[in-house]
């Protein structure tokens, strides 16, 4: 049985269906899913104070700096208490964000039980991404309008440059689990939940 109101981590690159999986496990484990590009959306839309300033450095069309992206996961993860769980998507995504969020979860009573990396290959992830391929049991279409073959693997090979810090960084501190997702949806979520069955072992 999982561990009740676990505090987890979910990668996976463009393509691997990290998203379904989201969704999945929120119901699944009663956890709040907090997606670094949905709390964006609602700091713009409602003009907040980090929303605001994150507009100011897209208006110049520079990149967003890391710490108004981690005050923005730092502050929902505020607003739960040590008891709650959540499901962190799409963030940390450099070795700056993981070490910040680490050490602000230290301070908050908050420590990270388990990082689960949806691991598929390039080929298929290409395959995917740029032949709209549905994915696995009939789910959503993963394909966008500028996604040619070469910018699909463009942005896998800076999901990949970004990302293996990260991995490496939790892999050290024995939290990661490494689950293939190549699968249906369904075969894929069991891995998954097998993967955090660790945090009752």
């Amino acid at each position: 049985m999982i561990a009740r109101n676990p505090k987890l981590v979910l990668f996976g690159p463009p393509g691997a269906g990290k998203g379904t999986q989201a969704q999945l496990l929120k119901e699944q484990l009663h956890v709040d899913h907090i997606s670094s590009g949905d709390l964006f959306r609602h700091h713009l839309s409602n003009g907040t104070e980090l929303g605001q300033l994150a507009r100011s450095y897209m208006n110049q069309g520079v990149l967003v700096p890391d710490n108004v992206t981690i005050d923005m996961v730092l502050d929902r993860i505020s607003q739960l208490s040590e008891s709650d769980g959540f499901l962190l998507d799409g963030f940390p995504r450099n070795a700056n964000q993981a070490h910040a969020l680490e050490g602000a979860l230290n301070t908050n009573g908050h420590n990270i039980h388990r990082v689960v990396h949806i691991q598929v290959n390039d080929t298929e992830l290409i395959r995917r991404l740029s032949n709209r391929a549905d994915c696995p049991d009939g789910g959503d279409i993963y394909q966008r309008d500028d996604d040619t073959p070469e910018a699909v693997a463009n942005r896998i090979a800076v999901y990949h440059q970004e990302t293996t810090p990260v991995l490496d960084f939790y892999r050290e501190r024995g939290l990661l689990s490494d689950v293939p997702g190549e699968g249906s949806i369904a075969t894929v979520n069991q891995l998954v939940l097998d993967a955090l069955d660790v945090l009752t072992s």
